[in-house]
């Protein structure tokens, strides 16, 4: 798993990207774009822990396998499905170690 906007892996190995989502606001998380040597393994919400809050924000859990020696990237982007551009982007680098970033 990553905290960073980086990953060093090996092919093979999988990347797992957490971020914190909120959908009772509007706002999910999406795949903007995947690199290629990267394959989506899932997307999925995870909803809070019953102790919490009604509304409180769960995780989006976006997993991805290496597949290739590439250095890629996967876009993500925080919107609102009916709004033309998204509040926040962000961009994980995945190298293959050994590879040119």
């Amino acid at each position: 798993m990553i905290d960073s906007d980086d990953a060093e892996v090996d092919i093979g190995d999988e990347v797992v990207i957490r971020l914190r989502e909120n959908g009772t606001t509007g706002y999910v998380w999406s795949v903007r774009e995947l690199g290629a040597g990267l394959e989506l393994i899932s997307n999925e919400f995870v909803p809070p822990s019953v102790q919490q809050v009604a509304g409180a924000a769960g995780e989006r859990l976006v997993r991805v396998r290496v597949v290739d020696a590439v250095s890629a990237s996967v876009v993500l982007e925080h919107a609102r499905p009916w709004e033309a551009a998204p509040i926040e982007q962000r961009r994980v680098r995945v190298t293959v170690r050994g590879q040119p970033a």
